[in-house]
């Protein structure tokens, strides 16, 4: 037998010259799993990578499928196909983020930026229960909010989810859609730095992301439709990073569980493969020198002993963005607050073990905002390396 070969994605890329850093595949990090987490159709997003014949090819490939995504879906909700129409429109939200994703130059970001908010707004509006728009203001900042409520004549439990380093809110739909199908609420924000508040308005990343989370939750709270005593708040990566910030500054999180979660972002900076470090330097605005020695405010430790609620930490032990210590730091910080799930052989943000994690949390999250007894995530779910 001959020796195998690498997979799809792998090939794609090889087929660039100097490809593998600009597609996210150096140090052997595949980039198919993260653009399936931004809901891009796996079959589809096989073929735009074989497409993608030279680096500058990325953007137009996946604008042109969103593109298309697009036209079908305004067509189907012109003829009244409202369901079909925003699954369409959606699957363009998807395309137009992979696209975006590779795209450096702050104007062209712009662009794509609205024609995805366009279609996100138009899949919204056509979603049951639909995707409600709120602008709350944070020291003279609109912070842009997407909530859907079940259905229901009792307040709901709400489950707040915060991006990372590159996460918006727009790719957070099909979890969205998990979390109402469970009778949850279901919010994500742009926090400065992210989405449309760096691409439209020019408004950089801060260390205290917690201030913005806390007026957040005080818009929320006051909802009649939300139940104030039964919010959790969710974070991937950086986001996990914000999560505990605000869990650690606002009694009202109830849980909190964080995916991949970084300590410190300066680290992240240091040892994260591209296009990680470019994309921070432009949540900050900020490039070299000056984005180091802002990233030095950007660390949590000292606020961990303010955490009082239920914790739940996914992380994966071949993670090479956020490695393992950033966990067990973690770990020796909260004690017997923390419930642990490690995956020996997860990547960033796990995106290898997504259905299993996702199940997990899932269950956790039942546990604290259902009450339904104990979790299936044992307390210690600890094995390999990780555990040492």
């Amino acid at each position: 037998m001959g020796a195998r070969r690498p997979p799809l994605p792998f090939r794609a890329a090889l087929r660039v010259r100097g490809a593998l850093p600009l597609l996210g595949l150096r140090r052997g990090e595949p980039l198919l799993p993260r653009l399936v987490f931004m809901g891009a159709d796996p079959g589809e997003a096989l073929d735009a990578l074989r497409a993608i014949r030279s680096p500058g090819a990325w953007c137009s490939v996946w604008e042109r499928l969103a593109e298309r995504h697009e036209r079908t879906g305004r067509a189907l909700a012109a003829d009244g196909d409202r369901v079909t129409a925003a699954e369409s429109l959606q699957r363009a939200v998807a395309c137009y983020r992979a696209a975006e994703y590779m795209e450096f130059q702050p104007a062209e970001r712009a662009r794509l930026w609205r024609r995805l908010v366009a279609a996100g707004t138009a899949a919204g509006d056509l979603l049951s229960p639909p995707a409600r728009r709120l602008e709350i203001p944070v020291d003279g900042v609109a912070v842009p909010v997407t909530l859907r409520v079940p259905a229901g004549g009792r307040p709901a439990p709400c489950v707040l989810t915060l991006g990372g380093v590159d996460g918006v809110k727009e790719e957070f739909h099909r979890i969205s859609e998990a979390y109402v199908a469970r009778g949850w609420a279901a919010a994500a924000l742009d926090l400065p730095g992210q989405g449309e508040l760096r691409r439209f308005h020019d408004v950089p990343w801060r260390a205290d992301a917690e201030v913005v989370i806390s007026a957040v939750l005080d818009a929320l709270t006051r909802l009649p439709d939300l139940d104030a005593d039964r919010i959790a708040v969710v974070g991937g990566s950086a986001g996990g990073y914000f999560a505990l910030r605000a869990a650690a500054a606002d009694r009202r999180v109830a849980a909190c569980a964080v995916i991949s979660a970084p300590l410190d972002l300066l680290e992240v900076h240091r040892v994260a493969p591209p296009p990680i470090p470019q994309t921070m330097e432009y949540n900050l605005g900020l490039s070299g020198r000056r984005a180091v020695a802002a990233l030095g405010a950007f660390h949590v430790d000292e606020v961990l002993p303010g955490v009082s609620c239920p914790v739940l930490q996914i992380h994966g032990g071949a993670d090479r963005t956020v490695p393992w210590p950033h966990a067990r730091r973690l770990r020796e910080a909260l004690g017997e607050r923390l419930t642990v799930l490690f995956l020996e052989d997860g990547d960033h943000m796990c995106f290898n073990r997504l259905p299993e994690w996702e199940a997990r949390l899932r269950s956790w999250l039942s546990t604290v905002l259902d009450g339904r007894g104990a979790a299936e995530v044992p307390a210690r779910s600890l094995s390999g390396e990780g555990a040492a």
